[in-house]
């Protein structure tokens, strides 16, 4: 389990102070779960629903294969076209732009379970879940392009989406195509709920996946392998595994660990979309 001891008391806080609080973050975190209570009123049509898991299922693939695997951790290379098309439909997720992503992420490897980690428990499980997201970054107001230049590089297309606000475009996009086929209640369940869905199943990695679950492989920090989160995530809940061998663009690595991303990843290379693909050790 993580220890306080991992970490000096000076560091620990469960509080924020006010001046630490990322304003516009925290606004969207707030107005969005507040606008998703109107989903106890609303209950979904059959188009809802469709619009949920269609939606669902197109941007969890887009940030476990394209932000995660892909841009994050360079487990395969893609063509162009895959690698843009990837990055705007995880922009859909609304977590913020592909380099924003990568770098903090990237961070959390680097300095897990220890001070300087993004999302640590340490801090309170509710600060790994949730808090960290509505506050400041300790790179806030840097241009992430330019700390993660493999990201994005020179590729407007995906260097856009880090760009001020510019990186809420493609979820708008989504907002007003489930408007078009549905209606506001189209919005409220193929968009407002959807990306809360995704957003508390994807905190869950950071602090449910470092206090709970299966440590199989001996590292340094506490990951550890939640199966039903492996589910619900296509494959991201074998999070023991990646913290073992980051760069394996597969997570699931034996025959029960179920990682759908894992599968979808093998058959674009199967079907010569994608090629230098990283494997998972030998068990």
């Amino acid at each position: 389990m993580v220890t306080e001891s991992t970490i000096s008391p000076a560091k620990q806080q469960n509080s924020p102070k006010l001046s630490q609080l990322n304003w516009t973050h925290s606004f969207l975190v707030v107005s969005l779960h507040a606008g998703g209570l109107l989903g106890l009123w609303f209950w979904p049509r059959p188009v809802d629903l469709v619009l949920f898991l269609g939606l669902y299922l197109a941007t969890t693939f887009a940030i476990g294969i394209g932000y995660h695997r892909l841009l994050t951790h360079r487990g395969f290379v893609s063509p162009r076209w895959l690698r843009r098309l990837l990055a705007w439909m995880g922009a859909a997720a609304l977590q913020g732009g592909p380099a924003r992503w990568a770098a903090i992420h990237r961070r959390h490897h680097q300095m897990a379970d220890k001070h300087g980690d993004p999302h640590s428990p340490l801090m309170g499980f509710l600060h790994a879940h949730v808090g960290w997201v509505m506050t400041r970054d300790a790179k806030e107001g840097s241009d992430y392009r330019e700390i993660v230049p493999d990201v994005s590089g020179s590729d407007p297309w995906l260097r856009v989406l880090d760009y001020k606000v510019l990186f809420v475009m493609p979820w708008v996009l989504t907002a007003l195509f489930c408007f078009a086929v549905a209606g506001w209640r189209g919005v409220l369940w193929g968009t407002v709920l959807r990306t809360l869905t995704l957003w508390h199943l994807t905190w869950c990695i950071n602090s449910v996946c470092h206090v709970l679950g299966k440590r199989p492989n001996m590292t340094r920090d506490e990951s550890r392998n939640v199966w039903w989160l492996g589910l619900l995530t296509l494959g991201e809940g074998w999070h023991n595994n990646h913290h073992a061998r980051p760069a394996a663009a597969v997570h699931g690595w034996r025959w029960y660990q179920i990682d759908v991303s894992g599968y979808v990843i093998r058959l674009l290379a199967r079907l010569g979309l994608i090629r230098n693909v990283v494997r998972e050790p030998q068990i």
